[in-house]
This record gives structure tokens, C-alpha cells and sequence, in this order.
């Protein structure tokens, strides 16, 4: 079975969503058009602008290879990762070719709303639209289009059943968590509050460290961590510098992800949307205790009492203080939710379950 997706995945995303798919059926062969070349895994190939199509631009230069795959005649489906514009062009093409066409909602419902705020997104194509209401109106109608939409959680179901999609046409799967990567460890924690996270307005960094700052100040032995960087790093630096942080946080890029999950108490993001965070999920599966919004689909996994602590977006920093300081002084309260975290997450985001629903999605294809 041939599969032609269309999307710009970070090599995180491309583990969590990929892998598992072509896990799921042997004779599964995977073609990914995307901008650049990603990790190589059995069974994916990629394909990205070289030569004479680099010199058409990112999205241009995809758009003619997108073609030539969807029409190969050995193509039986269309995915595409977010809306615009990945999934427009995947509807039109998989129309035409003939073919089904799904499209994952990675960013909630922030896919088809963001015309109030463009800030909701990290999509380039949307912060720079000058008409992003009619760009909103054209994302809604050809993802209606789609023969499967995939989204992170219940929240974005239950909006999309309200915009008129059908409920038949809504499939909740989302990232989900290799457990051989992600997994508690036996030395001692010793980075108490962690965020991992670009640093882009979405994401809310100088709040955030405001929020550090309290409580440093209550508890000024706290060991603060961001991995992340991004179109916000000259803000954030001065931020660490006004605030007097910058001996107080380690901040750093890394793919080893990983490893700092597992020495952290504590995950904090005070994002204004979401989809369904990886990156808390992630640290989820390492035992870690998260402290989230409660945007998007966060609350299938941010179970207030239960796996962390969700606040509303128009929570105060005061909140969020009392909110990290209750598990930094509280170890046993922190160690039963750990747990639970660790559980919620092995038993319905990891690699298996999404294995298996896969192989019943594509049953259909022979």
C-alpha cells in the first residue's frame, strides 16, 4: 500500500506520528514531500525541493513533486499534517486524482480558527496572510472535503461535530510515545520545574519566566530548565538578564530530550492553545507532573488531581506559583501523580495503541 503525505515535521513529530503508521503494516510503503530531507526509517522515503525546484521556494518548490506522487499510479492515499497549507493542497490533488485524503488537526482547532488571532498557530502561511479571515473560511471548506480528519483529542471533536463536520468523518489519534525512548529513570531528579518549548508568542516564554521568578523568590533553591529555542531568543535573553535568571535557568537546545525529562519534578507551559502536546506527554511517560493551560485538547491527559494541574489560559502567575510550588513542596502528592501520569500515558498514548488503530483504519485498503 502506497501512502503519499504531505507536512513539515520536526524530527520529534516524525517519530511520534510516522513511525507507529508504518508499524502498523508491512507491505505500508511511505512517501513524505516535505522541505528538507528527515530521518531515514524502513519504508519512508523522502522527497524534498533540489535544483531547479529549490528556486521556487519552500511551498512552491513541493507542490510540483506533490503532484507527481499523489498521480504515481501505485498511490491508494493522501494524508497531510495541518491544514494550511499542507492539507489544501492534499485535498485538491487527492480529488482529482481520485484517491481518499486524510488530514490531521495537529494544532486543535486553531486549523480552521485562527482568524481572531493568528497567534494561536506557529503556521508561517497564517501569521503572514494579510486576509486570514478568508484564509480561515477556504481552510474550513476543503477539510471538509476530507474523507478522515484526525485530531488530537475530545475538545476538537466535540468543535468540529459543532462546525457541521460529520461525526463519522472525526477520528481521535494523535502523536503518541515510544516507550523505548521515554521512560522513568532511577537516579535522583534534580531539575525541579521544566519547559520545553519554542520560543514563540504561543508559547507565552516571558510570562513564563515572570512565573519563574515568583518562585524563586519563594523558594529560591528551585532549579528552573527551558529547552527550546526560536524567533524569540533575543526577547527571552533580555528577559533572563531584567529578571536576574540567568544564573538561576539552564536554558539549551537538544534532542536528548529525553534524558532531562527523566531528571525534572515538574513540566510547566503556559501556551494560549495547543493541539495535544507531545512534549508533555513526553515528559509524562518519564514520570514527570504536568502544570498545562487548559487549551486545546490538554485536559485528555492534564487530569486536574489526578496526572497534573490544569489552569485556565487567563490564569494569573500567582496560580501558576501555587500550582508548582504544591508538588515542590509536597513529594508524596508529587509521586502519586507521577505515577498516574506514567500510567494514563503507557496505557493510551504510546506506540501500541496507535499501532492498533491503524491497522483497523486501513483495513479497507487491500
Amino acid at each position: 500500500m502506497r501512502v503519499v503525505i504531505t507536512t513539515t515535521l520536526n524530527d520529534n513529530l516524525f517519530h511520534a506520528k510516522l513511525v507507529p503508521l508504518v508499524q502498523s503494516r508491512e507491505d505500508l510503503e511511505v512517501v513524505v514531500v516535505s522541505d528538507r530531507q528527515g530521518p531515514q526509517y524502513e519504508r519512508i522515503k523522502w522527497v524534498w525541493p533540489t535544483g531547479i525546484w529549490s528556486k521556487l521556494g519552500r511551498l512552491g518548490g513541493r507542490l510540483p513533486l506533490l503532484l507527481k506522487e499523489v498521480f504515481n499510479p501505485r498511490t491508494q492515499l493522501v494524508m497531510a499534517y495541518s491544514v494550511v497549507p499542507h492539507g489544501l493542497f492534499a485535498v485538491v490533488l487527492a480529488k482529482i486524482r481520485g484517491v481518499p485524503v486524510y488530514l490531521h488537526f495537529i494544532a486543535g482547532p486553531a486549523e480552521i480558527k485562527f482568524a481572531h488571532n493568528v497567534d494561536v498557530s506557529d503556521n508561517r502561511v497564517i501569521e503572514r496572510s494579510k486576509h486570514p479571515e478568508r484564509l480561515e473560511k477556504i481552510a474550513r471548506y476543503f477539510s471538509q472535503k476530507a474523507e478522515r480528519i484526525f485530531v488530537p483529542g475530545s475538545n476538537t471533536e466535540r468543535f468540529l461535530t459543532a462546525q457541521g463536520y460529520r461525526a463519522d468523518q472525526i477520528i481521535k489519534l494523535h502523536s503518541t510515545i515510544d516507550p523505548s525512548r521515554y521512560y522513568p529513570g532511577e537516579n535522583e531528579r534534580d531539575i525541579d520545574i521544566l519547559i520545553a518549548a519554542q520560543l514563540r508568542e504561543r508559547k507565552r516564554p516571558i510570562f513564563t519566566l515572570e512565573v519563574f521568578r515568583e518562585i524563586l523568590n519563594r523558594r529560591p533553591q528551585t532549579k528552573l530548565c527551558w529547552l527550546g529555542d526560536g524567533g524569540m531568543h533575543d526577547e527571552f535573553a533580555a528577559a533572563l538578564e531584567r529578571l536576574h535568571l540567568r544564573e538561576a535557568v539552564l536554558w539549551t537546545q537538544t534532542n536528548q530530550v529525553a534524558d532531562y525529562y527523566r531528571r525534572s519534578r515538574v513540566f510547566l507551559l503556559c501556551s494560549i492553545n495547543e493541539g495535544l502536546s507531545l512534549a508533555s506527554m513526553e515528559a509524562m511517560r518519564c514520570g514527570m507532573v504536568a502544570i498545562t493551560t487548559d487549551c486545546g485538547d490538554m485536559s485528555d491527559t492534564i487530569r486536574t488531581g489526578q496526572t497534573g494541574h490544569l489552569l485556565p489560559i487567563e490564569a494569573s502567575k500567582e496560580q501558576f506559583v501555587e500550582a508548582a510550588l504544591n508538588y515542590l513542596n509536597n513529594p508524596d502528592e508529587w509521586g502519586r501523580q507521577s505515577q498516574n501520569a506514567f500510567e494514563l500515558i503507557d496505557k493510551e498514548h504510546s506506540f501500541p495503541s496507535a499501532i492498533s488503530a491503524w491497522q483497523n483504519i486501513l483495513k479497507p485498503f487491500v
